[in-house]
């Protein structure tokens, strides 16, 4: 039995463009989540979904049904993602002056949506943990379906997962210790 997805993106190969709404509303919290870690800031990872979107869209008739949609448009994202990271990377100013040096976390998040446990996080985990967190908590993706999308092993993710948190509550606990 086809998912809810899988049957939207064949509506869509059928010339529905509508059906383009469900696919959204069904994908767009994941891939923006997958997507953040790669390019590390919160308006570059916005114009990447949407970009997804409009790809996915220009190549629906390359999307073979029975297969796994969702991967499908991770792997354009992913694409887009690297392209938009390649492309920005030139753009770097090779200044290398103390005062230049970030000191920031490895995700450039939106102020807006930052929380004191997301800012806590990003300040200690690395970033294939803050990756994993992300998609779990935020993306609402299974254990299962990140080691599919990471290419890792099930263990893997989960014992990545389970340590981050570790690491999370360990500063937690250090930064209410000081207060």
């Amino acid at each position: 039995m086809a998912s809810e997805l899988e049957r939207a993106m064949i509506c869509l190969q059928n010339g529905d463009v509508k059906c383009l709404d469900a696919i959204y509303r069904l994908t767009s919290k994941g891939i923006f989540t997958f997507v953040l870690p790669i390019v590390k800031a919160y308006d570059v990872a916005e114009d990447v979904m949407q970009n997804t979107y409009i790809r996915a869209y220009e190549n629906i008739s390359s999307y073979t049904p029975g297969t796994n949609p969702r991967n499908w448009l991770l792997t354009i994202a992913k694409n887009l993602a690297l392209g938009e990271v390649k492309k920005r990377s030139r753009e770097i100013s090779y200044d290398f002056n103390d005062e230049n040096v970030e000191t920031q976390g490895v995700y450039d998040l939106n102020p807006n949506l930052d929380t004191p446990t997301i800012d806590l996080a990003n300040r200690v985990l690395n970033e294939g943990e803050m990756n994993i967190v992300l998609l779990y908590a935020i993306g609402g993706y299974k254990h299962r379906e990140i080691a599919e999308m990471l290419n890792l092993p099930l263990g893997t993710v989960t014992s990545k997962y389970n340590a981050a948190l570790k690491k999370i509550r360990i500063a937690y606990e250090k930064e209410n210790e000081k207060k």
